[in-house]
């Protein structure tokens, strides 16, 4: 009976925490797809490396793919055009987000 439990709840769970985590592991994917050297992770575009919802605050190169990335911003499932963020320098440090993803370097902080 405890097993049975513990399954339930972990579904339960799962259900509500799957849509944020499968569509942040979604755009991870494209992203690396796309520029096959860049380390992608949730730090490429959130502030945190590991964020929560809630506290999922964008970096600059996040709050770029938000307002200048998104194909219609109508659409019920949002899709990127990620051309149109590689000539910017989101994070400010004087390199491109292209020339940042091929080096493997985070164009949404400029420390990294």
């Amino acid at each position: 009976m405890k097993k049975t439990t513990v399954t339930v709840l972990a579904a339960l769970a799962a259900l509500a925490l799957g849509g944020n985590v499968l569509a942040t592991m979604e755009l991870q994917k494209e992203l690396k797809a796309k520029y096959p050297t860049a380390k992608v992770s949730c730090a490429t575009c959130h502030v945190k490396a590991m964020a929560k919802k809630g506290d999922a605050e964008l970096n600059p190169f996040g709050k770029d793919m938000e307002a200048k990335g998104v194909v219609d911003p109508k659409a019920a499932k949002k899709a990127y055009d990620y051309t149109k963020l590689e000539a910017l320098d989101s994070d400010g440090d004087g390199k491109s987000n292209l020339d940042e993803l091929k080096a493997g370097t985070n164009p949404g902080d400029k420390a990294k």
